[in-house]
């Protein structure tokens, strides 16, 4: 109803801007952030709708679905996890991803995918060693050259982030499992939480 009268709107349907990156980029803030209802209403979107409403304008590869899937299973007790993030890892090498460099695939997309298979598999040295590498991967690649040392994208590593902040929650409540690296691509009030509730969203 509007103006008490009954009105027949035409819905848009799933959009570009409704895609697996823009579903990630924001998973990975609303984590860092520690907004459990948001991060919990990214992970009602189906997969099928991000599928169908990005690739109205953006071909994505396939393997960001399945990072997509294991993530929403990871968060929401789901099963299947483990098998999502390893047919994200393997369609994200270079012989199997259907487009991207080499270079951002190895040092980038691949790292982020084995650093939190670690983290869902609880092992904590592991996962450790792999986000210290991942980290220093992701310093190689936007400081390889001037242009890509002077853009923002390298300014956080906004997935590593989020995983760091999951990692240092979790040892709250896992006793066994640490969170040991520190970097200055992982704030520490962010990380640690200490900013928690200081600044609207």
């Amino acid at each position: 109803m509007i103006d008490r009268k009954p009105q027949h709107l035409t819905a848009t349907g799933p959009l570009y801007h409704t895609s697996a990156s823009n579903s990630t980029q924001a998973f990975f803030l609303a984590v860092t952030r520690r907004e459990q209802g948001r991060w919990q209403e990214l992970c009602q979107v189906s997969v099928n709708l991000l599928r169908e409403a990005g690739e109205r304008q953006v071909r994505y590869n396939p393997y960001i679905y399945h990072w997509v899937a294991a993530l929403q299973a990871f968060m929401t007790n789901r099963p299947g996890p483990v098998d999502e993030i390893t047919a994200a890892m393997e369609l994200a090498t270079p012989e199997r991803a259907e487009f991207g460099s080499a270079e951002n695939l190895n040092k980038l997309v691949f790292p982020q995918r084995e650093a939190f298979l670690k983290f869902a598999q609880r092992d904590s040295a592991r996962f450790n060693d792999s986000l210290a590498n991942r980290l220093r991967l992701f310093r190689d690649y936007h400081t390889s050259d001037e242009e890509r040392a002077r853009s923002l994208d390298g300014t956080v590593p906004f997935g590593l982030l989020a995983l760091a902040c999951m990692a240092y929650d979790r040892s709250f409540h896992e006793p066994n499992f640490r969170l040991e690296v520190e970097s200055d691509y992982l704030p520490k009030h962010i990380v640690e939480r200490t900013w928690y509730g200081e600044f609207p969203t």
